[in-house]
């Protein structure tokens, strides 16, 4: 394929500021690929001087294999990644500068939580009005958008912010004294180097002559700071992506960095990119009418030469077993070489779907459910690693130390991490150190120095293969035995699991051997490159578009994927458009996702509503969404199921299973006597990972009630449910 005249102007566009408007299916990767390759070519530019950012791993490797394909092997030396894995990259370059070492650990949302818990319960604040989950997102909110702790106190307006810019003081200390980052961390500290060492600043600036940025609708403040500053100098940035596509608000981004480009850059080309090669005509005029009744959106129209297709299916179904009946038959139709995709706004809504596709023997993948990296005996061994790469890691020792039990129960430890705040310092420096602990003598001390003991040999282990110190740390910790004896009876599963890991590390190891690296880079060793790769892993990079099975995925994961035939379930006011976005804002973002969704299609679409849906332990009856409502009659084939007599209509119907509110359960403090105690949180074959909110009985007659993430609660059997404790 040839470029078009608009994709053409892009890609030759001279030096200076460059938007281009790429609507969905109009080849925007293409254009980036063709740029960079005349850049290249054409232009003399050295790869290694020109800094391509991509919103997933996923669209990284895609860009760098069609660009090599393009300008050959030369064009490994780009520098293309996320703006998470580039900035861990060059901030392990400069570290030190900024009062790190290179061996830093990234942390996880587990991770923060874990802090965070802490420091709510040492300032003895109720985790009711100060929940730790909420005092987490406002302390990422405040990193999307730059600022310190300072500043976020600055700008308080209530008790709650002011006492979250207080524990998000306390928490960066955490953070620093653990010789780690978190996700928000690898993107603000950049500013941090960049404002504290212009001259690293000006290093930058000279060596990325040309800056790309792909997604440029999902930025948030702190990554619109970054590229500005390091295009500064030459003015080179060219940003691509689509105001129509700009669904993360959510979590910080913020889409008047794409409406607003041209007046931030005054001399900037802006290309639009209108000519859809992916979808029907009637999926793109149907995804048109519904995203143009958005008011805070660039005027474009797509078009597309393809011809018209198949109508948009609508189907309103009596309840969602229907829908997931629905969908079947649906999937049953298309050709077994053909791509199918289920989409939904929420997790919850895949049970099911997930229910009616393992009846028929249907294989499907999900994406964003339990991940490899997120089972209890993975995280526990890739804890293990994180404590040999960088000791300092207080929340991966906490992990370890007593798995398997070992007699450091949590009341030793509370004292250990009580003597290394006070000394400013992490649990292992007071570990290693001959001052006595109070508290801490006799035997726990002595079980803990047999713990360090046990130890040492394992960070001589640093900087050799992963494979190696995996199997080292197994066989000395008696890991698989402690496997074997959990409750559940699956053990076996899990020491599976443990040599699948090997295996990865194997593989890990083979690639590792065979890379090369810039003299700039530290040598992070095998271990070090290994946990990083981990840590920068997103939901997305699950997805596998070779296999042949039917994919399930939020409407969130869908950016960058395409299917033969798409499916968008749970079309109903308060679903989708979800509940929470009430303002003209959410309303906006919420049909830009449904763009998105309806987008992805290339042959046929359906889209489905419920009339009567059991969701989060309630029965709801809700109207349909509005952007049904938006789809013109003559793009649109719509079919009802029979209304069942009485079942018109109607208010929510409010079924809770006990005293839980579905909403927003109460957290129980009290533990139970069995084996799954109350904050537990496990992982069940077909619901996917949950947090136990009761226990009653104890041995067979364990009764528990299970609040999951995608399904809400479930009242379970413990002897039969086959729960694995994550």
């Amino acid at each position: 394929m040839s470029l078009n005249p608009g994709q053409t102007e892009a890609v030759t566009h001279g030096d200076g500021p460059l938007l281009v408007l790429a609507g969905a299916g109009s080849g925007k990767t293409r254009v980036l690929v063709h740029r960079i390759a005349r850049l290249i070519g054409e232009c003399g530019i050295p790869p290694w001087r020109i800094l391509a950012v991509t919103f997933t791993n996923k669209a990284a490797r895609e860009l760098t294999e069609r660009c090599q394909q393009l300008v050959g092997p030369e064009a490994a030396d780009l520098w293309v990644g996320t703006f998470h894995g580039i900035s861990a990259r060059l901030l392990r370059r400069h570290a030190e500068a900024i009062g790190y070492t290179q061996r830093f650990t990234i942390y996880d949302t587990d991770d923060q939580m874990r802090i965070l818990k802490e420091l709510v319960a040492e300032r003895n604040l109720s985790d009711t009005l100060f929940r730790p989950d909420a005092i987490r997102s406002a302390i990422d909110g405040a990193k999307n958008e730059a600022l310190s702790p300072q500043a976020m106190a600055r700008r308080s307006t209530d008790p709650f912010i002011e006492k979250s810019a207080e524990i998000y003081t306390a928490y960066q200390g955490r953070l620093k004294a653990a010789n780690a980052m978190d996700f928000g961390d690898l993107i603000t500290n950049m500013l941090v180097l960049f404002d504290e060492h212009p001259d690293i600043l000006a290093h930058y600036q000279e060596k990325f002559g040309h800056v790309l940025v792909d997604e440029y609708q999902d930025t948030n403040h702190a990554q619109y700071l970054i590229v500005s500053r390091l295009a500064a100098s030459h003015g080179n940035l060219c940003v691509v992506g689509d105001d129509d596509q700009s669904i993360y608000g959510w979590r910080g981004a913020n889409i008047r960095n794409i409406l607003e480009f041209d007046h931030d850059f005054p001399s900037a080309n802006v290309v639009c990119l209108n000519i859809n090669y992916r979808s029907t005509a009637n999926i793109i005029e149907a995804a048109h009418a519904v995203i143009s009744n958005n008011e805070g959106r660039r005027e474009k129209h797509m078009r597309t030469d393809n011809a018209a297709g198949e109508k948009v299916q609508v189907y309103t179904a009596s309840d969602e077993r229907d829908e997931a009946r629905y969908i079947i038959d649906g999937v049953h139709a298309v050709s077994n070489d053909e791509s199918v995709v289920i989409f939904y706004r929420t997790h919850a809504q895949s049970r099911a779907v997930e229910e009616a596709l393992l009846r028929h023997g249907i294989r499907y993948a999900v994406v964003g459910g339990l991940k490899f990296y997120d089972r209890k005996e993975i995280r526990d061994l890739i804890a293990y690693l994180r404590f040999v790469n960088n000791p300092d890691d207080d929340q991966a020792l906490a992990r370890i130390i007593n798995v398997p039990a070992r007699q450091v129960g949590k009341t030793t430890w509370g004292k250990l991490n009580a003597e290394a705040r006070s000394r400013g310092c992490s649990v292992w420096k007071v570990i290693c150190s001959d001052e006595s602990v109070a508290g801490v003598a006799g035997a726990p001390r002595t079980r803990i120095a047999k713990f360090s003991t046990l130890a040492q040999p394992w960070f001589e282990m640093r900087d050799g293969n992963v494979a190696d110190a995996v199997q080292k740390i197994t066989e000395d910790t008696a890991y698989v035995d402690y496997l074997q004896a959990l409750p559940g009876g699956n053990g076996d599963a899990r020491v599976e699991n443990v040599r699948e890991l090997v295996t990865a590390a194997q593989n890990f190891d083979a690639d590792y051997d065979a890379r090369e690296f810039s003299d700039e880079d530290p040598d992070l060793g095998a271990l070090g490159t290994f946990l990083e790769q981990v840590a920068l892993q997103a939901d997305v990079d699950q997805y596998d578009g070779n296999a042949r099975v039917v994919t399930l995925m939020t409407l969130h994961n869908s950016k960058g994927l395409e299917f033969d035939h798409v499916f968008i379930a749970g079309m109903e006011e308060g679903l989708f458009p979800h509940s929470r976005s009430i303002d003209d804002a959410g309303i906006e973002e919420e049909r830009r996702l449904a763009y998105v969704g309806m987008t992805r299609a290339r042959k046929t679409l359906s889209l489905l509503r419920a009339r009567r849906r059991h969701l989060y332990g309630t029965t709801q009856r809700n109207l349909a969404s509005r952007f049904l409502d938006e789809l013109p009659d003559e793009l649109t084939e719509r079919e009802f199921a029979p209304v069942e007599p009485g079942g018109s209509g109607g208010p929510f119907l409010n079924k809770s299973y006990g005293s839980f509110d579905a909403a927003k359960p109460e957290p129980v403090k009290s533990y139970s006597a069995g084996t799954y105690e109350v904050g537990m949180r496990v992982a069940h074959p077909l619901f996917g990972v949950g947090t136990v909110r009761r226990s009653d009985g104890t041995g067979d007659a364990e009764k528990l009630v299970v609040q999951f993430t995608r399904v809400g609660f479930k009242k379970l059997v413990a002897r039969y449910a086959k729960l694995e404790i994550v």
